[in-house]
């Protein structure tokens, strides 16, 4: 037996930050709008990351929520090996720390591997310009095995956990491309008592019952991908408390904030408006074991639901680090809810389902989040049991993540109509005065929204009013992963995506695709989509950029037959272009969805997007003297290429030479090497790049001159020359 040795480890380890026992082995999902990443203890919280999972309504991946969950297992009266008795005994991953050496283990399989990913099909490749873009596939775990994934999921990751009370965890985490599906992953979790406390063969506890056992999630969403500034702050609530409820859930959405000096609900961009956090964040419970010998639904579970202090200490951190006291009332909370530990007021017993603990929902008590002392943000509680669960016995317990989000068009569209004081028209069946669908702290404090600096009263209304349509978003998707569920993870899917390359030519870009979509017996063809500027909304020169749109069709149905291949030769000179393609089915086969349709189906944007720019560019200029330099000058505030603005390009020059850049004092700022053989170079291959300095350095205002060195196509020198001045201002 390994105890001793696991103990001491912790002992040692513990001196040290909590990270040093953390292996923080991990794999991510990236195939909807939502990117998870899964940790093999199922750690969510601050040692597994702050992007734990990021949605793409603005400039693709990069609005990262940071969020921050937890999970807790709890059994009263507990024995150990030695015969020492504990009142409560916890094993979890708490929100800030986490010990995978002894509190909740990584169980590694016959072969060490501790996570494992398995796809349905062949992830495709992805190429710009000779780059592969798509991840290593396969890394260590990693299998395409649709024979191992439930239902129609487009991907599941697999993990087995051993805790310190004798609990293994059997973590399933499923997730579709689909885009009736692709807000949302699911957490399916089995729960046994095996009786062994740690990683060797040894059963130290064969014959013990956990008793009266509880397990409790926290959430806790911070911000939005590096933009917490977006986010004012958020309030909590929750629906299912009530009998009749048809969902069972618990969501946070953005709320003004107590010291803001204006409506900044959505939190709307001051300069151009944008919404930068019309988002509701939300956990649902799908299914709750009953009892181990009773596997139907239990819909009163979970039995306590509240709203807690972020930095409260007896959960934030795993168990080893807190005192038996702590544990007690970690399991106070669990099982009798907020009101002894808090004096939180809580919904009466008559009005919800019998021994449940509900708080009563935040939005229905303060005006502002700091109203609770909390710093604006809190954080979640649901527990489910109790539960006795006797060895060899098991519960399972289902979950979801999932986002409900207006559409970056409308946030940009609402937003700007906003900032520049113009009416917004509010969402359909909404009259100012008469209906909307303001949540309820709004309703009872109206001047939250009251005319300001920056808005009117009915235009902070109108706002508003879009910002929270959010929820209705967020409702949808829990019916939709709730209907999945109770039918067996069955949904139609769409035929697999195509690998995708993208060449930057003379006079065109190049799209090609592969024929792996063609192995669906429902194929029926593909669709060529495109962004400029951006892979995904984005503010550029404040105008939304990045918005994808159908270029081209191809097989049943279109305008062109089947094919391999198109070329975008509408592309501008210069200019950033991100592509995909998908590919649809001709729906004939597929079952009804959601919606109730039949309807075809098309692979999902995230399978096969391009991450690198591709460009169109021209054939070698003719004569050294047609060289021009574009933007010239340049003006940072003039931007040229959308996307792009510090990019400066060198038009009609050789196919192969060297460019050598000199500031006005003769020193040498820049070499370029130009290779391609067409007739355009940029200052820097990405954006990145763009106008940098040998030493990566942006460029100042100045006046520079390039010469221009052309080179046969071995790269040797002709002896052609040439000078070209141009300005910089900034």
């Amino acid at each position: 037996m390994k105890k001793v040795y696991y103990l001491l480890l912790f002992t040692i380890l513990s001196l040290f930050a909590y990270q040093s026992v953390y292996a923080n082995v991990f794999r991510h999902i990236r195939i909807g709008n939502v990117r998870f990443k899964i940790v093999d203890s199922g750690d969510q919280g601050e040692v597994a990351g702050s992007h734990r999972f990021e949605y793409t309504y603005y400039d693709n991946w990069r609005d990262g929520i940071y969020s921050c969950n937890g999970y807790h297992l709890a059994s009263k009266n507990w024995k150990d090996e030695n015969g020492v008795d504990y009142p409560v005994r916890i094993a979890n991953n708490a929100t800030a720390s986490a010990d995978e050496v002894y509190n909740t283990m990584p169980l590694p399989d016959d072969e060490g591997i501790t996570l494992r990913r398995y796809f349905r099909y062949q992830p495709p490749t992805i190429t710009v310009d000779g780059y592969r873009l798509d991840d290593p596939f396969p890394r260590m775990g990693d299998e395409v095995a649709p024979d191992k994934i439930p239902g129609t999921a487009d991907v599941m990751i697999e993990s087995f956990i051993r805790t310190q009370i004798g609990i293994d965890i059997n973590q399933r985490v499923l997730a579709w491309s689909q885009y009736n599906h692709d807000d949302y992953a699911i957490w399916d979790w089995t729960f046994t008592n095996t009786g062994n406390l740690d990683l060797d063969d040894e059963v130290e506890l064969p014959t013990q019952t956990l008793n009266d056992l509880y397990f409790m999630r926290e959430t806790r969403p911070r911000g939005s991908g590096g933009r917490s500034s977006w986010r004012p702050e958020h309030f909590f609530s929750a629906y299912g408390e009530y009998p009749g409820d048809s969902l069972r859930m618990v969501y946070s959405y953005s709320a003004r904030r107590l010291t803001a000096k204006y409506d900044d609900t959505g939190a709307p961009h001051t300069r151009h408006g944008f919404l930068g956090d019309a988002r509701y964040d939300g956990e649902s419970h799908l299914h709750v074991d009953k009892s181990p010998t009773d596997e139907t639904d239990d819909i009163t579970q979970p039995q306590m639901t509240g709203v807690g202090h972020p930095e409260w200490l007896p959960a934030k951190h795993q168990a080893n680090l807190r005192t038996p006291d702590e544990h007690l009332l970690v399991y106070e909370l669990m099982s009798i809810g907020e009101a002894g530990l808090f004096g939180t007021p809580q919904i009466p017993q008559e009005e919800t389902y019998p021994g449940t603990h509900h708080t009563v929902r935040m939005e229905d008590r303060v005006k502002f989040t700091k109203d609770l002392g909390f710093a604006g943000r809190g954080k979640s509680w649901t527990s489910c049991g109790p539960y006795q669960l006797g060895p060899g016995e098991n519960i399972r317990i289902v979950w979801a993540d999932l986002l409900g989000v207006i559409s970056p068009e409308i946030g940009f569209d609402v937003g700007n109509k906003w900032v520049n004081k113009i009416d917004i028209e509010p969402p359909p069946g909404m009259v100012f005065g008469v209906t909307d669908n303001m949540s309820p702290q709004y309703i009872n404090y109206p001047e939250l929204y009251a005319a300001d600096d920056k808005s009117s009263e009915y235009n902070n209304w109108a706002k508003n009013c879009w910002v929270f349509t959010g929820r209705d978003t967020l409702f949808k998707w829990a019916g939709y992963v709730k209907r999945n569920f109770d039918n067996g993870y069955e949904v139609p899917i769409a035929p697999p995506p195509p690998s995708i390359e993208v060449n930057s030519r003379p006079d065109r870009v190049e799209i090609s695709w592969g024929n792996e979509s063609e192995s669906a017996s429902d194929f029926a063809g593909y669709r060529v989509y495109r962004a400029i500027g951006n892979p995904g909304p984005k503010v550029i020169d404040d105008k939304l950029q990045g918005l994808w749109e159908l270029i081209f069709e191809c097989g049943q149905g279109a305008a062109n037959a089947l094919t391999h291949s198109y070329d975008d030769i509408a592309a501008k000179r210069g200019q950033g272009y991100y592509y995909y393609v998908s590919a649809f089915d001709d729906g004939v086969g597929n079952i009804a969805d959601v919606n109730g349709k039949i309807e075809s189906l098309e692979s999902g944007r995230h399978l096969n997007m391009t991450s690198r720019a591709a460009y169109l560019t021209r054939i070698p200029g003719t004569s050294l003297d047609d060289i021009r330099v574009v933007p010239n000058p340049f003006n940072i505030g003039a931007l040229e290429y959308v996307g792009e603005p510090d990019k400066i390009m060198f038009l009609d020059i050789p196919g192969y030479c060297t460019i050598k850049i000199y500031s006005e004092s003769g020193d040498l700022v820049k070499t370029l090497e130009h290779t391609d053989g067409s007739g355009d170079q940029a200052w820097g291959d990405l954006t990145y790049e763009h106008s940098v300095t040998e030493t990566g350095q942006l460029i100042v205002s100045g006046i520079y001159i390039a010469l221009i060195e052309e080179n046969n196509a071995e790269g040797n020198a002709t002896g052609n020359t040439h000078f070209v001045k141009f300005v910089v201002v900034r």
